[in-house]
């Protein structure tokens, strides 16, 4: 029997993992996704010429440590399908789905990834990922499509890949358990006026950051070119009813200041109009002011826009009112960028009620039940960033260490 089973690999996660391994305590990891580590593993750092406390790194690393060390076991790809708790030991099945690689045989050479002809069919694990295995995506892979490339699997030393893998059940039990199921960024579509999928050159603050990360600067989606005029809007799908979630996401302002900082670290010449509804930067709203105002070409101001519209060439128009005089105004980009917020995953539904806990109004798990051995951590009980989510999976580790009577 495991100690602990955690479901969710995400910075609460990787927190709560830590902390319990530390104290010789088994733990298990539980994750959909095919690497685990959740968002963190997708973002960049913002620190290009110094640290900008974006705590990216932090779950990142203690995943790394975690792997290297052999501290926890992973189940990537794994849903949990029913829960059964019996004189508080909590039982488990899990359906694991197929990565078409073979987790005991891959050495992570990446020779699969450098032969393969399809964009993203052979995905590599990130910095930070729990399982350092590649995953295929069967609706792109040319093997499943039309069955007639098998460049993979010759060019695996170890007899890694295996397409006929299918999806398997399995079993575990625990004395606690840990949900930490995280959140997911808001679809912005929802939002009409800012023509997010509709304009090619409007896209997140997460799609920023895939960009940047693959091309080491920032380009256009429509035309790959450098834009040398950027608007960062915020609150995109936060505090309002129309097509997002009506709380605030908490995390957005104090991201967003940091990809502006991380874009000027890159481009010093471009110039950026950070546009916010109210700035909640947890630290003091002053600094991130003074910031922008000692950078000639970076604007901050108040003032949410009421729509996006198409101009020549693929660039934005951007209207709003003035916070100053309630004038119209507009202003054209060559780039637009959503800084999103988020909401709970579809799956902390399902999890609350394989657990018989309830929700809040808004789609959290408020509280676990400790009486039972379920604790809940991180976002998916209220908005939190990377720092706080981290810290409180530790917190829940403690609840669980003084729960157990763990010395």
């Amino acid at each position: 029997m495991i100690d602990v089973i955690i479901v969710g690999g995400g910075p609460a996660g990787v927190g709560a993992a830590e902390a319990l391994s530390k104290l010789g305590l088994s733990v298990a990891i539980v994750d959909n996704s095919p690497f685990g580590g959740g968002v963190p593993i997708e973002l960049s750092c913002k620190g290009e010429s110094e640290c900008t406390k974006c705590h990216v790194c932090m779950p990142r690393d203690a995943a790394e440590r975690m792997r290297s060390e052999g501290a926890i076991d992973a189940y990537p790809m794994a849903k949990v399908r029913s829960v059964n708790i019996i004189d508080n030991n909590i039982e488990m099945e899990l359906e694991i789905a197929p990565r078409y690689v073979r987790v005991n045989k891959c050495i992570d050479c990446g020779k699969c990834v450098a032969v393969c002809p399809i964009e993203g069919a052979i995905i590599a694990p990130p910095h930070g990922a729990m399982t350092r295995v590649p995953y295929i995506a069967k609706e792109l892979c040319a093997h499943f499509t039309s069955k007639k490339c098998n460049l993979c699997s010759d060019a695996c030393p170890t007899d890694a890949i295996k397409y006929r893998e299918r999806p398997r059940k399995t079993k575990l039990a625990a004395r606690a358990v840990i949900l930490a199921t995280g959140q997911e960024p808001v679809d912005p579509s929802g939002s009409l006026h800012y023509g997010y999928g509709v304009f090619p050159n409007v896209i997140t603050s997460l799609e920023a950051e895939r960009i940047t990360s693959r091309y080491g600067e920032l380009k256009r989606p429509s035309d790959g070119k450098r834009p040398e005029k950027v608007a960062l809007i915020q609150c995109a799908g936060s505090r309002t009813t129309k097509g997002g979630v009506e709380y605030c996401s908490k995390f957005c302002c104090k991201y967003g200041i940091r990809i502006a900082r991380a874009l000027f670290d890159r481009n010093p010449e471009m110039n950026i109009s950070f546009i916010y509804m109210d700035l909640r930067t947890f630290e003091p709203r002053s600094e991130a002011i003074k910031w922008a105002r000692r950078k000639k070409n970076v604007a901050i101001s108040q003032g949410v826009p009421g729509y996006i519209q198409g101009a020549e060439g693929g660039n934005l128009v951007v209207r709003r009112t003035s916070p100053f005089d309630g004038a119209i105004e507009d202003e054209e980009f060559e780039l637009v960028i959503l800084n999103i917020g988020g909401r709970p995953r579809p799956e902390t539904k399902v999890i609350a009620e394989h657990f018989s806990l309830s929700l809040d109004e808004h789609g959290f798990i408020s509280r676990g039940d400790p009486n039972r051995g379920i604790f809940v951590a991180g976002s998916c009980k209220a908005p939190m960033d990377i720092e706080e989510s981290y810290a409180d999976g530790k917190a829940a580790a403690i609840s669980i260490i003084s729960a157990l009577g763990v010395k």
